[in-house]
């Protein structure tokens, strides 16, 4: 049975294709200014003295830009989940080839002209299959699956709060529940809580939302940021926040610089004295659990190693910890080491894995309640950082290396493994974003491009660990849509 969407407004709705295009096209200003910018850095400031790591590093760039052009040009319509996905190559692959990187400087410039040859006709490949899901409109259906505006925001306030809570009682110890339950209850609230600051970011962006209800969404937003550092893991704060300012620029079609610049500088104080707290609380003799009335002093005492570290004399002896800062700092967002290292050494001193990585995928999707023994969703990453002699599988167990699709890709097939990714993904993502296109924001179907979003930038994920976040995330969205959607017809819009 379907209903009218009486309680919808048409801003709910992504505009017909025309205003789309128009609309997307206020932000093509900024992007030419970005990209500027970049192209910039790359030639007159790094000091790369190689002309074909320059070279390598240029072609990367100019790739991963060519999917953010398209969509702010208009050309490209839905959510922009492969533009996005393809900008994180600019970081990840492109710069640490001409930022004196510690590791990637190792490999020739030979090598790097060819690892950029190999992430350029990727990005290629993927653009070029994405375009052709998403350069023109799809009929628009006659009804939706979706949310009721007036139950729909409450609901995610609410996914809001219970990560709030969940995040408090998990770090300080309040929670006596066992492994695979756990593993439920989390991946649940992360994938509603994730919809949840997109929905509410977006509407903030567009001014959909209350000023009681936009203030509430940023209060807690802030709250989840900082509660989710109190485990001494930034990725946390940070991604949350990047999901919250991609749907702010979505839905304004502005950049928020100011909350952008004051959020970079936070997180970059934050991360100079992450390890020494992570030496004095998880390799230490002292408690891991923070209670909530002790955050205060928590996070006087990690400003208090950032500060030391960067007031520190430069005369100064640099000791053996020192460097491993400055070195973690430098290649956090860097995978292409990893590439370079496949490149190196596959398939003559080690040979290609041939899938091993991908072998394990089904078993991800077991609930642990029905295999106890059910193998981690990291297993792909151990498997490879054992290959290719990275770590021991007892130094799995505390740490690991993440490595990103693309070089998976190449250590299991070669550049054959690199195409098939682009068409796997560019197959995934045009449809997906197909799907977006001219959806209420609170359907089924522009929720699950969320979620497809949200994994898009997350640049060290192996299949396993997406193909497994991915399948929680959509469990959730599922329940979502049988507990609280109802079909509706589509509004004839007119403009």
């Amino acid at each position: 049975m379907t209903r009218d969407f009486d309680s919808f407004s048409p801003s709910m709705f992504l505009s017909p294709s025309a205003l789309a295009r128009r609309t997307q096209r206020k932000l093509l200003n900024g992007f030419w200014l970005a990209a500027f910018g970049l192209f910039v850095y790359e030639i007159f400031f790094t000091g790369s003295e190689s002309v074909l790591s320059s070279a390598a590093a240029i072609l990367i760039t100019a790739a991963a830009l060519l999917p953010s052009y398209l969509w702010c040009a208009g050309s490209a319509l839905g959510m922009p989940i492969f533009p996005i996905f393809a900008l994180t190559f600019v970081w990840t692959y492109g710069l640490p080839l001409v930022s004196k990187h510690p590791t990637v400087v190792k490999y020739t410039p030979e090598s790097h002209l060819f690892a950029g040859f190999t992430v350029t006709g990727f990005l290629l490949l993927g653009t070029f299959i994405w375009f052709q899901f998403v350069k023109y409109a799809p009929p628009i259906p006659k009804s939706q699956l979706a949310l009721n505006s007036s139950r729909g925001v409450p609901f995610f306030l609410c996914a809001l709060v219970a990560n709030l809570l969940f995040d408090i009682s998990s770090t300080a110890g309040w929670l006596a529940l066992d492994r695979g339950t756990f593993a439920i209850v989390r991946g649940v609230i992360l994938g509603l809580s994730a919809l949840g600051i997109f929905v509410l970011a977006y509407r903030t962006g567009s001014k959909e939302l209350s000023k009681k209800q936009s203030q509430l969404f940023l209060s807690l937003l802030a709250g989840l940021m900082v509660t989710g550092s109190v485990g001494l893991l930034l990725i946390s704060a940070a991604s949350q926040f990047v999901i919250a300012t991609f749907a702010f620029i979505i839905g304004r079609k502005k950049v928020p610089l100011l909350p952008i610049v004051i959020v970079l500088i936070c997180l970059t104080f934050l991360h100079y004295g992450k390890d020494n707290m992570r030496g004095k609380y998880w390799f230490g003799e002292y408690k891991t659990q923070v209670q909530p009335w002790e955050y205060p002093a928590w996070f006087s005492e990690w400003s208090g190693y950032s500060w030391e570290y960067l007031t520190r004399n430069k005369n100064d002896s640099i000791s053996a910890q020192d460097s491993k800062e400055k070195e973690s700092f430098a290649e956090r967002s860097s995978v292409i080491q990893l590439l370079l290292l496949t490149q190196n050494k596959s398939p003559g001193e080690k040979p290609y894995l041939y899938g091993a990585t991908y072998a394990i995928l089904p078993q991800l999707l077991i609930p642990r309640f029905l295999d106890s023994n059910k193998i981690a969703s990291h297993e792909g990453t151990y498997i490879l950082n054992i290959h290719y002699g990275l770590q021991t599988r007892k130094q799995t167990a505390g740490t690991t290396i993440g490595w990103g699709l693309l070089a998976e890709s190449y250590a299991n097939f070669g550049v054959f493994g690199c195409a098939g990714l682009a068409v796997i993904l560019g197959l995934i993502y045009g449809q997906v974003s197909s799907w977006s296109i001219n959806a209420p924001v609170l359907s089924a179907k522009y929720l699950f491009a969320i979620i497809v979003m949200t994994l898009a930038f997350q640049t060290e994920y192996s299949a396993g660990v997406y193909v497994a976040s991915l399948f929680q995330s959509s469990i959730s969205l599922g329940g979502v849509a049988v507990l609280f959607m109802k079909s509706y017809k589509t509004p004839r819009l007119s403009f």
